[in-house]
Order: C-alpha cells, then structure tokens, then sequence
C-alpha cells in the first residue's frame, strides 16, 4: 500500500514574515493549530495538502514532506532496516497520535504522523 505525503512543514527563521508571504501571495489562512507559533494553512476544497508554517529550531529554512503512518514501530523498523535513521524519536502529539522525523539513507528529512483510532 502506498502512503503518500499528506501534509507539508514550512520551517522558518521567522514564521511570522513567512505566513504573512504565503497569505499574501497564494491566498492562505493560517491559523494557530496544536501551538501558537504553529500555524496551519487547510487545502480546503483545493487539491493538495495542508501545509503549516512553524519556527525552524535550528534557524535553517526548509520544508518537510509528512507521510501518514499506519503503524509508527513497524515503520520506524522498516526505516532502519532500508538505511534511514531516526533524527527526532517519537513523541506524542497530544490526545491526536505521535510523531517522528526520519532522514532517509541520502539525508532527506521526512516526517511520519500516525494517529490514534478515533473512540
């Protein structure tokens, strides 16, 4: 089964001026999501994915692709075991699921999200 990216980090040295260009130039809404510095802008009815802008905590500019994850051991094994790394462990991301940050074996820094069945 192919998990595609569905959500996008805009990491920013400085969000504030980075939300304001993406609001002015391509239309977007972001709105504080999960954290006041985490701004999230929703496709809506447009194609693509939600995207959030968010403070970069090393200060480097970059955007980091987000796949969606049935199952977060079984992937992280399956990450290791292909040559990738685990660049931040799993934490929680509240009452939603968890999360990660990986680099695949040539660098590339994805995210992986899974979420908890909804109750």
């Amino acid at each position: 089964m192919t998990e595609p990216v569905y959500f996008m980090e805009i990491n920013s040295p400085n969000h504030a001026e980075s939300a304001e260009f993406f609001r002015a130039v391509f239309g977007w809404d972001p709105q504080p999501f999960a954290a006041p510095d985490y701004l999230v802008a929703p496709r809506g009815d447009a194609g693509g994915v939600d995207s959030a802008i968010l403070p970069s905590r090393d200060g480097q500019p970059r955007a980091v692709p987000v796949i969606r994850v049935a199952d977060l051991d079984a992937t992280l094994a399956a990450v290791q075991a292909n040559g990738g790394s685990v660049v931040v462990p799993a934490f929680e991301l509240g009452q939603m699921g968890k999360a990660c940050y990986i680099n695949d074996p040539a660098g590339v820094l994805v995210g992986l999200h899974f979420y908890y069945p909804p109750q």
